[in-house]
């Protein structure tokens, strides 16, 4: 087989459909596309273009990673996110696109109460946090993990987007840290741990043998992080402060029932684009939401 782009598109696709990998077309040109640093439009253009020896190596070994099921974005190390492409590697949760209704939301209840200080709690790559802090330039965030490769990533993502100024990367214990230093917040904001435990081997390959497991295993109800997040969330919290969680499209109604128990009021969830319950909001005190 020659070095041309058709032909080795070719073979991608062959190889990774064997896989059954539902999205081998596009996996095979980012990969290819990674390893000539070219976009897909070249591709397409330029099927007789003839890469190096050294190209089609590195090629062949992003194939064969996909191969195994590693997930794409950790091979291309970049993921896109609210229009923002964030670093990512193993070892950190692949940002979803579920959890952009999280940020919008987040936006527009800082942009209405005109809040400043936001933590972004769980951060993996700090996609969350780090949007918030790009898209409103008058906020302060602290991204906190207790993964110190959680902590590498964000920080490489903070310093990506520059903003260096806005953002600090905290190691802490959900948010112990913030409340042995007194710290408040108007807004938590967190998309955590939420899976059962019964439910990890019916992920997809892709998750469950790549994707961290302390990052995506919730307990044995898949709420054990909702609890001490709802709890601790009160001490961290002003009077008018406001959390908001990304949630399993099976937990409004638990998730609901731990934050009125815990004592938020003015619960409300919102649906992401696919109608199913994605994001819990709650307040302190009498704030009300939009």
């Amino acid at each position: 087989m020659g070095n041309k782009i058709n032909e080795l598109l070719k073979y991608g696709y062959e190889l990774l459909k064997k896989q059954k990998i539902n999205s081998y077309i596009l996996d095979v040109q980012l990969l290819l596309g990674k390893a000539i640093n070219k976009d897909r439009l070249f591709l397409f253009i330029n099927g007789d273009y003839e890469i190096t020896e050294e190209e089609a190596e590195n090629y062949y070994g992003y194939l064969k990673l996909r191969e195994k099921k590693m997930p794409v974005k950790y091979i291309l190390g970049e993921c896109e996110f609210m229009g923002l492409n964030f670093k990512v590697r193993p070892g950190v949760l692949i940002p979803r696109p579920d959890t952009e209704i999280l940020v919008e939301c987040a936006l527009k209840e800082i942009e209405r109460s005109n809040f400043s200080d936001i933590c972004d709690l769980c951060c993996g790559t700090g996609a969350i946090g780090l949007s918030i802090a790009k898209f409103i330039d008058y906020v302060d965030v602290k991204c906190s993990d207790i993964s110190p490769t959680a902590l590498q990533v964000t920080a490489e993502n903070m310093r990506r987007f520059l903003l260096q100024e806005r953002v600090q990367v905290i190691k802490s214990d959900l948010l112990q840290y913030f409340i042995e230093n007194e710290m408040k917040f108007n807004m938590v904001v967190s998309n955590p741990p939420y899976i059962k435990i019964s439910m990890i081997d019916t992920l997809m390959d892709d998750v469950k043998n790549y994707e961290p497991y302390e990052a995506l295993c919730g307990g044995e109800d898949g709420l054990e992080f909702y609890r001490r997040i709802a709890v601790e969330s009160l001490k961290v919290l002003e009077d008018d402060g406001v959390i908001m969680l990304e949630i399993g499209d099976d937990e409004r109604d638990s998730v609901s029932s731990i934050l009125r128990e815990s004592g938020f009021e003015n619960i409300c969830c919102i649906k992401d684009l696919s109608g199913k319950d994605r994001v819990i909001s709650a307040v302190v005190g009498t704030h009300s939401l939009i």
